[in-house]
Formats: structure tokens, sequence, C-alpha cells
């Protein structure tokens, strides 16, 4: 049997395994699965797709109201650092419900590994290249991560902007002269209209976008985008990768739950629910973020 790999994990630096993975060997690989699979995560038409289980588990805690807040990520094999280590990725179910975000996992043993309450998320981090997404969701403690193959990412997108909008709270003001440039890229204009950063589309935003400089001369020129749309405010750029013009890097933190804020020689520093997060950036951009909600 061809073992898979997990679409383009090259591209990522460092993906460490978590703690549900399993451990690869060629026989354990060949022997994890034997049947047909679905290669692409899907959301299921109807409560039987989903393993025997997973609905149980997570249809209460979660708040599940709807199929369409079921993601199911079948197993694949993938690489967690530039020497090859492969673990494999078993069955799992991404549960993004009114009251909780969960994950379920076939292996090691069925059921819940990691189950983050709505009111205890302090951010969102999404990043997607080429066919890799990672999707992940950061609270105080323990995070709750899932990789998959962005081709699904349509079926997502619905369940994910109702958690930033329950988790986002009230709108706020858009700073009068928050404009920025009024020329920008296409694939930057575009992400700037879309949902994935102004939470809808064509929302009223402030914005500033910087050029990243080359550290080799045949590097691309990375951009970066920081927005702050009514609810929320969200950092995108391109990954630090030789193929930066092919993906996205997300950090969406609510403005609602921004505690303190500040800039520094590396970018910016986000405290939100007792957990500081640190970005780097142009210093354009973090000295406008200080200025919008410092």
């Amino acid at each position: 049997m061809k073992i898979r790999d997990l679409f383009a994990s090259r591209y990522v630096e460092l993906d460490p395994a978590e703690k549900w993975e399993i451990h690869f060997s060629q026989r354990e690989g060949g022997e994890y699965y034997n049947g047909n699979y679905t290669s692409h995560p899907y959301t299921p038409r109807e409560r039987a797709e989903v393993p025997a289980g997973a609905m149980e588990s997570l249809a209460e805690p979660c708040g599940i109201e709807g199929l369409h807040q079921v993601f199911i990520v079948p197993w694949a094999v993938r690489c967690i650092d530039f020497q090859n280590t492969r673990v494999i990725s078993p069955n799992s179910v991404l549960a993004i419900g009114s009251r909780a975000v969960g994950l379920w996992t076939e292996k090691p043993q069925p059921g819940v590994k990691v189950m983050i309450r709505v009111e205890e998320l302090a951010a969102i981090e999404d990043v997607m290249i080429l066919l890799y997404g990672r999707l992940s969701f950061l609270p105080f403690g323990e995070k709750l991560r899932i990789r998959y193959n962005t081709v699904a990412r349509q079926r997502l997108e619905p369940a994910l902007l109702e958690l930033r909008k329950r988790l986002a709270g009230p709108e706020q003001g858009i700073p009068r002269n928050g404009g920025g440039s009024s020329v920008l890229p296409f694939k930057w204009n575009y992400l700037l209209h879309s949902p994935r950063v102004g939470l809808a589309e064509d929302a009223a935003v402030a914005f500033r976008f910087a050029r990243v400089p080359r550290r080799r001369r045949k590097d691309p020129l990375r951009g970066e985008l920081l927005v702050l749309n009514p609810r929320e405010l969200v950092y995108a750029c391109d990954p630090a990768d030789a193929q930066a013009e092919y993906g996205v890097d997300s950090f969406i933190v609510p403005r609602s739950l921004v505690a303190g804020i500040s800039a520094g020689e590396g970018g910016l520093d986000i405290t939100a629910k007792g957990t500081r997060f640190s970005l780097s950036m142009a210093p354009e951009l973090s000295a406008a973020a200080v200025q919008w909600l410092g």
C-alpha cells in the first residue's frame, strides 16, 4: 500500500507532532488503514458519515447546531521537520460549535483530545500555503491545531466565520486616518475586501501595508497587511518561505480581548486573555496598531 504524505508540508519549517499523533514506521503506516479512504477533508451531509462516537462526544459540549460545524479530516502521514521525521495524523473530527471548539481523534484511543470553550479563546492563527492548511485555536492553556488540505477550505469557512463573530464581541469604530495606501498589489487588495480579514465582505476597515526587504536576491518580495475591522485586529503576511507568493499567514485577535499592546524592535506584542503574543512585523505596522488600540 502506498503511504501518502500530507499535502505541502515541505513548506513548513517546523511543525511539531501533536500528543495524539502516532509515531511512523513503514509497518505501522502500512497497517494503519486497510481500505478505501476520502483523500480530502469534508463536512458530512448526514450524521451517519461522522466516525462512530465522535458526534456523541462533541455535540453537547461544543454546542453543535448543524453539520456545517463539523469538519472531518481523514488520516495522513506528514513530516514534522527537515530530517523527514514523520508521524501518522489519525482520522479526526473538528467541531466548531456555539459553546466550544473540540477535536476528536480515532487513534491512539477514540475520544476527545482537546476542548476549548469559546470564552477561553484569545486568538486564531490561520495558515494557508498552497494545499497545506494549518488552523490553530489559541487559549491561555493547551491549543487546538489541525492540518488539512486547503481544497476543502470553502467547507470550513462558514463555521469559522461564525466562531469569529461569536468571539469578537460588539462592533467598534474605525479610526478616520486608518485608510493606508489606496493602491495595493492584486493579491492584497483582494484579501483586504474579503471576510478573511474584514469578517464581512467589503467591510469598512483601517489598514497598513508594507513590503519586507529581501534576505536574498532571488527571494520574492514579501508583503504584510495589518487590518483593523470593526471587531478584530488581523495581521496577514506572506509566509517566510521561497514560495511566499502562494500562501498567506493570518493572526486574528478580537479587539474586545486586547488587554495590552506595545511595539518593540521585533514587531508587536499583544496581550489577550492572559496570553502574550509576539508578532514579527514592519515597524510602521506595529506603530499603527499601537495608535489604533493603545
